[in-house]
């Protein structure tokens, strides 16, 4: 994750990693907060359901989205990523 950013965006990088761009600060889980309510809307699940299980204070983190399998999460996210223009990083 890399707080601070202009705008809240995934960008899908090139070997597979998802990069989630946040323009909260990385104060008192502000950064965190936000992510899961970008993933959450994006996923189209609640808040509630998008839990943050590791990296508390890391730019490496580990995300469950319950109801969901991993699969399942990386195709919607590729998906997003391939819709947006700005989510994929021009090389």
């Amino acid at each position: 994750m890399k707080p601070l950013s202009k705008e809240n965006k995934l960008v899908c990088e090139p070997d597979g990693i998802f990069t989630m761009h946040v323009a909260a600060p990385p104060v008192k889980g502000r950064a965190n907060r936000e992510m899961i309510r970008w993933l959450a809307k994006k996923l189209r699940k609640p808040s509630s359901e998008v839990r943050l299980i590791a990296g508390f204070r890391s730019d490496t983190k580990v995300i469950v989205i319950m109801g969901m399998t991993q699969s399942e999460v990386v195709a919607a996210l590729e998906t997003y990523c391939n819709d947006h223009d700005h989510s994929r990083q021009k090389t």
